[in-house]
């Protein structure tokens, strides 16, 4: 197996999870660490302990040859590092969103597309085993067409402080957006969309949707940074699909293992990530998997298509902007302006 030499762009929380990935899979060695506040190099020199460390990622790039970097910065700086990575021949796996603006995201795939590299977008969900095993039982076709997908995906108010730079569509709708799109494969003709903050003028920490697809389906997205430290878990997780002949509905976490003491009882969450004998599993863990095989081949996923990424990211652009202008936002006024 040839190895994969791949650097770290960005060390936040994310990160974290990648790199417990990173430094247990066979064929897959991270030579170089970036971000710029150097107090977060000790954490991940303890799973990489010869990586080199920089500030910034430019001169990770100039000085080191890479097979493939890893972008985890916030959304708005995916772009910066992943062209100059695919302009100099370097593959690149980025988190979701893709970016933070569809016209960053297009430059993103205009540079992978030109230099033949492989940019792959972090939908996580199409590696959860239980949302891909509902794509494949709805390609059978058993229910006739869909009507409707509801989805609600919460997250713990505390992290939100790290999340309100950007509305919830781009950090937590954009998962069920994407899910939406591969499950009815149609397109999404309008939206409209409703915020809500915890003060006046505050950035939105909930958020309601209502998408309409050009084949007549409806999909709501309940997104929300509420749930409160003594939840259950730290993410409340429902998709509800009704179609002609059938329905189809997945609940996370799981309620497979309870965790109580005096304070709460946790429910936690196994398909998306776990540690078995000492190996990281899950979703990402089989996400990035794909990602290194795809690298090595030089070859684009066929499950991770970037162009997906970007129909999602124009989506979750239409509900911020939707929100924002109390209106119907049509997805063609973006072609009609140009």
């Amino acid at each position: 197996m040839k190895e994969l030499k791949l650097g770290m762009i960005g060390l936040g929380r994310f990160a974290e999870l990648h790199a417990g990935i990173w430094s247990k899979m066979p064929g897959v060695k991270v030579t170089a660490i970036c971000d710029r506040d150097a107090a977060r190099f000790p954490r991940f020199k303890a799973w990489f302990p010869d990586a080199a460390c920089y500030t910034d990622w430019r001169e990770l790039l100039d000085r080191q040859a890479f097979d493939a970097v890893d972008v985890l910065t916030p959304e708005h700086l995916h772009d910066e590092p992943a062209i100059a990575a695919l302009r100099a021949g370097v593959h690149v796996f980025a988190e979701k969103p893709i970016a933070h603006r569809p016209e960053a995201a297009e430059r993103m795939i205009e540079a992978a597309e030109s230099g033949g590299k492989v940019l792959m977008i972090g939908h996580v969900l199409r590696f959860d085993p239980r949302y891909a095993a509902v794509k494949d039982r709805l390609a059978a076709n058993p229910f006739g067409r869909i009507r409707t997908i509801y989805a609600k995906r919460n997250n713990g108010s505390v992290f939100f402080p790290i999340y309100n730079r950007v509305h919830p569509a781009y950090i937590l709708g954009i998962h069920d957006i994407d899910l939406m799109h591969w499950y009815m494969d149609d397109e999404v003709e309008e939206v409209y969309a409703l915020r809500s903050s915890a003060e006046p003028g505050g950035p939105p920490d909930a958020s309601w949707a209502m998408l309409t697809f050009r084949k007549g389906g409806i999909g709501i997205l309940e997104n929300n940074w509420l749930l409160p430290g003594g939840a259950p878990a730290p993410a409340d997780v429902r998709m509800e699909i009704s179609a002609e002949r059938g329905a189809v509905m997945i609940v996370d976490p799981e309620p497979g293992v309870y965790y109580s003491d005096d304070s709460r009882t946790d429910v936690h969450g196994y398909f998306n990530d776990h540690v078995l004998h000492g190996a990281r599993g899950g979703s990402l863990a089989a996400e990035l998997g794909h990602f290194a095989e795809c690298a090595r081949a030089g070859a684009p996923s066929e499950i991770l298509k970037p162009r997906d990424a970007l129909r999602a990211l124009r989506v979750a652009a239409c509900v911020e902007r939707s929100a924002a202008e109390g209106r119907v936002v049509r997805l063609s006024e973006r072609a009609e302006a140009q």
